[in-house]
């Protein structure tokens, strides 16, 4: 390798940190002696020691380490190893890369006209805790106004522990998964994204209730649920995922979409195909709207027993078939 080496710190693919080595010995560890220094529990004070030979070999010594070294790949333990270009090897949680001076970078990507950086709303300080105690509240009273019966404290308890626990948890998964991909929990974030989507998973069939009732839609409404869920759940990861990954905010959007796709289409795939098993249960709205919200009027009885004369004609013949 040239006389001046770089050492990477990788985030899978990506660098999180690059630290230039022109003149040798170089030691690389987490106690504040060493050039290169670490930000990783699982590194040892004095991990690693990069040398030049007689001949002008880069090697790597392990010097001791409590946790080893290892060769990325193929994946082995090593004591020694003699540095080439693009060479690799973890330590704790970090991978380290070694590049020479003269490798050959990729192309620049072209991007559109670049425009001031915006906070994302997002990251406001109290935008999770507000945006919970929304979802909170409107669980609260979705739950209260859909009970005709005597109040029952228990599910109105859940209305409250179930948001809650729901948006802590799911903000702390991806909250781990943003430290092992980007090095930032961004918890607050996640939180607030959460708590969106359960809002909007309450919300969203209310919403499209109320759109049906109004302009007296038909049967293929069902295909407007599934858009709606599959949107907001589109919505939701996409957020989620610009602050796991580093990819463009389009090719995210695009993948989203043919996932979300198919996902869809799975979902509904008896139906598409014609084979959706007969049911003997009338699925209808149990919420009572005003009649002021009725936009289109509703057809009558008769009309609807003039729709069902083919279905009758239809009986008929399958009767006329059995044996």
């Amino acid at each position: 390798m040239d006389e001046v080496i770089f050492l990477e710190e990788l985030e899978g693919e990506d660098v999180h940190a690059r630290h230039r080595l022109e003149r040798f010995p170089v030691t690389v560890g987490r106690g504040y002696t060493n050039d290169v220094i670490l930000d990783d529990p699982k590194v040892s004070a004095s991990h690693l020691r990069i040398e030049r030979t007689e001949d002008g070999r880069l090697v790597l010594r392990d010097v001791g380490s409590h946790n080893g070294t290892f060769r990325v790949e193929p994946w082995t333990r090593l004591a020694e190893l003699e540095l080439t270009d693009d060479a690799r090897v973890a330590v704790g949680d970090t991978v380290l890369r070694f590049r020479s001076r003269s490798h050959a970078v990729e192309d620049t990507r072209i991007t559109a006209i670049p425009v001031a950086p915006r906070g994302r709303p997002f990251e406001l300080p109290f935008a999770f805790p507000v945006m919970l105690a929304v979802a909170v509240v409107i669980f609260l009273l979705h739950e209260y106004l859909t009970n005709y019966q005597k109040t029952d404290w228990g599910s109105l308890a859940l209305a409250v522990v179930v948001p809650v626990f729901a948006s802590f948890v799911w903000a702390g998964l991806w909250s781990v998964a943003s430290k092992v991909a980007r090095r930032v929990f961004h918890f607050g974030a996640h939180g607030t994204i959460g708590s969106l989507g359960l809002l909007g998973l309450l919300v969203i069939p209310l919403l499209l209730g109320l759109l049906t009732y109004s302009l007296g839609l038909g049967a293929w409404v069902r295909w407007l649920y599934l858009a709606g869920y599959l949107g907001w759940m589109g919505f939701v990861l996409f957020w989620h995922l610009r602050y796991v990954t580093r990819a463009e905010p389009q090719r995210l959007a695009l993948m989203l979409a043919v996932i979300l796709v198919c996902f869809g289409a799975l979902t509904q795939a008896d139906s598409l195909l014609g084979e959706e098993d007969f049911s003997s249960t009338i699925d209808f709205d149990r919420t009572l709207l005003p009649p002021s919200f009725q936009v289109v009027p509703s057809k009558s009885v008769d009309s609807f027993f003039e729709g069902t004369q083919e279905l009758q004609e239809d009986v008929d013949a399958l009767a006329k078939e059995a044996p």
